[in-house]
């Protein structure tokens, strides 16, 4: 349990640390640490805010201004 915990650890942390059971995973056992990997090296907040940005596509905006005459 431990070396599981080391190995998601060091896959979100970016770090580089293992102690030998990469190797004997299955396939989508690497596709999760593949993907604990990307979100760590991106970062949380990162992937958060692209995913909730909505894309405005609006026209430039002129500056306005109030002139006092007088």
């Amino acid at each position: 349990m431990y070396v599981c915990l080391l190995e998601t650890a060091s896959a979100i942390g970016t770090v580089g640390l293992t102690l030998g059971m990469t190797p004997g995973l299955g396939s989508l056992s690497r596709l999760v640490l593949i993907g604990l990997m990307f979100f760590g090296r991106v970062g949380g907040l990162t992937l958060i805010f692209a995913a909730l940005s909505g894309v405005k596509k609006t026209g430039p905006k002129l500056p306005q201004e109030k002139i006092t005459v007088g």
